[in-house]
């Protein structure tokens, strides 16, 4: 019986100490920030020198969506923002590279210890944070990139989505400020809540053949210029396509902020999707 206690002590010994070797053995996040900091080594020889980090940490359950990087972008010098993770399910590992010089953001994945590319696309927006939602139902996080809130508190998103269909990560959208996600129905609602000179606006948007397609939108137009007459206009537009700039224009009346029609259509415009 002692024998058998000494044989398993041994063995948890030897256990714990290959676990602390192989932790100790993964290169620390700051190290990957100096790297990506540094303009003489490229982003292909620095997923490859953190392969068998990113392995070792994948076998430890880190809490997190990513591995390395920072999903925000503090630094105006920065020219490259670089990402490596469970980014989009736990199954697999992922990177994101925005290279904020070309405005180009490009996605690979880790199979077989080696990475593939995944798709690129252009960055139409400045970048302050990437976050990672599941934004359809499908249990899959999609890549969100956002702007710093402005003065206003309004900030401005783009979308990238798994594409099942192609096995890419493409472009599929973009919204703002607040939204609220229904998963069951595949919708986000946006409101935005604009300023004296932006229009405010609610917009229903839908999920159509993997992209996030504006359905129907709702318009507090002012007119222009703003600062010389103070005037708007309601406009209310609907999209009978799944084209990303499908909406087309149904009606437009002049607003009035006294008028209870015209607040009863803002009041009721999502929960008349319901």
């Amino acid at each position: 019986m002692n024998q058998h206690k000494l044989s398993f002590l041994l063995l948890f010994i030897l256990c714990a100490c290959h676990r602390v070797e192989t932790q100790n053995d993964i290169i620390p996040n700051e190290v990957f920030l100096s790297d990506t900091r540094d303009s003489t080594k490229t982003t292909q020889a620095i997923l490859n020198k953190f392969i068998p980090s990113t392995l070792a940490l994948a076998q430890i359950d880190t809490g997190g969506t990513f591995f390395y990087g920072n999903n925000v972008i503090e630094e105006d010098s920065l020219f490259r923002q670089l990402l490596i993770g469970a980014l989009i399910d736990s199954s697999s590992i992922y990177a994101v590279e925005i290279n904020l010089k070309d405005t180009i953001i490009q996605f690979f994945q880790l199979r077989h210890q080696a990475w593939k590319p995944m798709g690129h696309a252009r960055i139409n927006i400045p970048i302050y944070s990437i976050e990672f939602e599941d934004l359809n139902g499908d249990d899959k996080k999609e890549i969100i990139t956002s702007t710093w809130r402005n003065m206003n508190g309004n900030s401005w998103k783009e979308v990238y989505c798994h594409s099942e269909k192609t096995g890419t990560i493409q472009y599929a959208g973009s919204f703002s400020t607040d939204y609220l996600v229904n998963k069951a129905k595949k919708q986000i609602e946006e409101r935005y809540f604009g300023s004296w000179y932006m229009d405010p606006s609610l917009t229903l948007y839908e999920w159509r053949n993997e992209k996030l397609v504006p359905i129907k939108q709702l318009i507090i137009a002012h007119d222009q210029p703003v600062m010389e007459n103070g005037k708007s206009t309601l406009e209310y537009y609907e999209n009978a396509t799944n084209d990303l700039k499908g909406l087309k224009l149904i009606f437009k009346e002049r607003y009035s902020d006294t008028s209870p029609k015209q607040q009863q259509l803002w009041d009721d415009f999502f929960s008349k999707n319901k």
